[in-house]
């Protein structure tokens, strides 16, 4: 929980619970699950979840009576250490939210989650009928690749949210979006991995998703490089050596890993990423959803 986080997109994020299970490539160099580990926590399917007492939940209410005193209101990102719609997650904290959510019309709660193919069944019943859905829940995809993409945005439109909303963090390939399905997604979320591990993004990756976005008047969120930035080859710089350090790296526009180096491949350096930065062809991109889709 935290009421000032570092994540650029929302104002405050809250947990639900702690501990969760992997079930997306996007899920193979979890932050969380570090995190976790040094605090002791084990983590998968049948790990215990870390469950929180009142004073944690109340914090939602203080910051919904605190949004509502300054007359604005404010983003909630649920869960940054776990997902809400995890079969796994314990008995009960789903309905304790949607209590916490109806307590504050002030807050935003986005949630987001791998698992959008298990929402309709797990939210109340009264949400997908006609009129249902709370004004103050988003809901977002995270979605990383194609195929991704492909199985889960048919899903998440399903779903009658006035906003709904895709994380493609970290952006493990190129995606093409449907194009029918566009009008429908009110807010793209794009970045690459960090971490020790972290996986490069192709900027072209990056690019294409910010033109598709512009094209189909969606706003683009754009969080970050992650640990890698593109660079140019230097005459006489020992690029070898630096790869089998890790700290070069080509990766491939168009995920064929053939083994020869094309002109639209990109040859990326380990900078980290507060040196990567934010910045897109010179210029950020802090779109929100606004008052129109409420």
């Amino acid at each position: 929980m935290s009421e000032n986080t570092a994540i650029e997109w929302t104002d405050h994020t809250f947990n639900t619970h702690w501990g969760c299970s992997k079930i997306s490539p996007a899920c193979d160099r979890c932050y969380a699950e570090a995190l976790a580990n040094r605090f002791g926590y084990s983590w998968g399917d049948d790990a215990p979840k870390r469950e929180f007492h009142e004073q944690h939940w109340n914090e939602l209410l203080r910051w919904g009576r605190k949004a509502a005193k300054e007359g604005v209101r404010r983003r909630v990102f649920t869960n940054s250490m776990s997902d809400l719609f995890d079969r796994f997650a314990p008995a009960g904290v789903r309905e304790r939210h949607w209590e916490y959510v109806s307590r504050t019309p002030n807050l935003d709660h986005l949630l987001l989650t791998k698992r959008i193919g298990n929402v309709a069944r797990m939210v109340p019943a009264a949400w997908l009928s006609p009129g249902g859905w709370p004004a103050n829940v988003w809901i977002g995809a995270t979605v990383v690749n194609q195929k991704e993409a492909d199985r889960d945005i048919p899903k998440l439109i399903q779903l009658p949210a006035r906003v709904r909303f895709l994380s493609m963090e970290p952006l493990l390939g190129e995606v093409t979006l449907p194009v029918a399905l566009l009008t429908q997604i009110a807010w793209v979320i794009v970045g690459g991995e960090s971490g020790p591990d972290a996986r490069p993004m192709h900027p072209a990756w990056t690019r294409s998703l910010r033109n598709q976005c512009a094209a189909a008047g969606i706003h683009f969120f754009f969080k970050q490089h992650g640990e890698w930035v593109e660079i140019d080859a230097v005459a006489g710089r020992d690029l070898e050596t630096d790869m089998r350090r890790g700290l070069v790296r080509i990766v491939k526009s168009c995920n064929d890993n053939d083994g020869d180096f094309r002109s639209d491949d990109a040859l990326m350096r380990r900078v980290g990423k507060q040196a990567a930065g934010r910045m897109l062809d010179g210029r950020l991109h802090n779109d929100f959803p606004g008052l129109e889709v409420r």
